[in-house]
């Protein structure tokens, strides 16, 4: 049955992100559509905090159409500082019967500003003109989800969602016309297609077909979200329910003790071997602030990788507040290390010794490459 639209005005669209994530890096973020025809069962958007007091069971029968979703973007965005914007929804049928994230991107391309897309749908290729504007102008980053290639896995948890090969020429498609691509894979789901089999398996499609990077994550569970991943486990994989309750114990939001650095690890060994990135490379500004967004993107790195040896929470935060301080400091902190050395870094906010000698490091190998290119 095909879903119910109810068309509103929306009063506003545009979400202005406090921090950089390190993962996506989204400034701004932009969607025409509330909720997905799509209806995957493990969708994070079925969590009580996503849905805005509406009936779970209605996320895939009704979507709700921001019918004015251009207008408000235009006037919205134009009032912000350039800055990478997470926009549009291609999911069927409503993208082809409103086209209100083609609205959309015509207002990123005018207004210049760099793009990231994360989508489902091969319905995305139909705006490849739009998408190589925009790439011309600024910078498009696209991520395909994927969760496994295995397709009773895909059957049981999202048979109404876009076929993987579909996805994977839609990559293809946009990878040969120049735009930066890669997979997200998520979420991994624990016992049926998080073996090493199941996750090579999506590396290797993606470097096929012009991916440059790999995300991995794994599966939350919340709320209804987490009663229909349930229900399909009891009705598909009854055998998978032990491990899951073990990782999920006492309603935990995510899988338990070092499942999900385990996960990361062998994700990054197989993405080495096949010759990916497990991280996205971000836009970097240009001007004197892009040295900033590219001491934040180590910074943002090094995080993950501390993440990745279990270490001591207090530590992360450590650095992800540091990526946040460089990733926002208003002036050039290259002029403010030439001009005034360690004592300029170490007057950042949450930045001591030791956050202030690394990133010292940093750009004084920077320094010492640019003049070696100019050589």
């Amino acid at each position: 049955m095909p879903p119910v639209y109810q068309e509103y005005q929306a009063r506003k669209i545009l979400n202005v992100h406090k921090h950089m994530d390190g993962w996506f890096y989204d400034k701004y973020s932009a969607h025409p559509y509330v909720g997905c025809a799509f209806g995957c069962e493990f969708c994070y958007s079925r969590e009580d905090k996503y849905r805005a007091g509406r009936d779970p069971d209605e996320f895939d029968r009704v979507i709700r159409v921001k019918v004015n979703a251009a207008d408000l973007l235009c006037r919205e965005l134009a009032r912000q500082p350039a800055d990478v914007i997470a926009c549009g929804d291609w999911q069927l049928p409503a993208e082809r019967d409103y086209g209100l994230s083609r609205q959309m991107l015509e207002v990123v391309r005018d207004l210049s500003f760099p793009l990231f897309i994360v989508e489902r749908s091969p319905l995305l290729t139909r705006d490849l003109d739009l998408l190589s504007d925009i790439n011309r102008r600024a910078w498009v980053g696209v991520v395909y989800s994927i969760s496994t290639l295995d397709a009773a896995v895909k059957q049981a948890f999202e048979p109404r969602s876009p076929g993987v090969k579909l996805r994977l020429a839609a990559m293809a498609q946009l990878a040969q016309a120049g735009i930066l691509v890669g997979t997200a894979l998520m979420p991994v789901l624990p016992v049926v297609a998080d073996d090493d089999k199941h996750l090579e398996e999506v590396i290797v499609a993606t470097r096929e077909h012009g991916g440059r990077f790999v995300l991995v994550g794994g599966l939350t569970m919340s709320g209804p979200q987490a009663a229909r991943v349930w229900g399909v486990l009891d009705r598909h994989f009854p055998q998978a329910r032990p491990t899951y309750e073990q990782l999920y114990a006492g309603h935990a939001y995510g899988p338990a003790g070092s499942y999900s650095a385990d996960l990361a690890r062998r994700v990054r060994a197989l993405c080495a071997k096949h010759g990916l990135a497990d991280r996205m490379p971000r836009w970097i500004e240009p001007g004197p602030r892009g040295v900033n967004r590219w001491l934040a993107e180590r910074l943002f790195n090094k995080t993950y990788d501390l993440e990745l040896e279990c270490a001591d929470e207090r530590r992360l935060w450590a650095y992800r507040r540091a990526a946040w301080t460089v990733d926002e400091w208003p002036t050039s902190l290259a002029e403010l290390y030439a001009s005034q050395g360690l004592a300029g870094l170490l007057a950042l906010p949450g930045i001591g010794e030791r956050l202030a000698r690394l990133i010292a490091g940093w750009l004084e190998e920077r320094q010492a490459s640019s003049v070696k290119r100019q050589a």
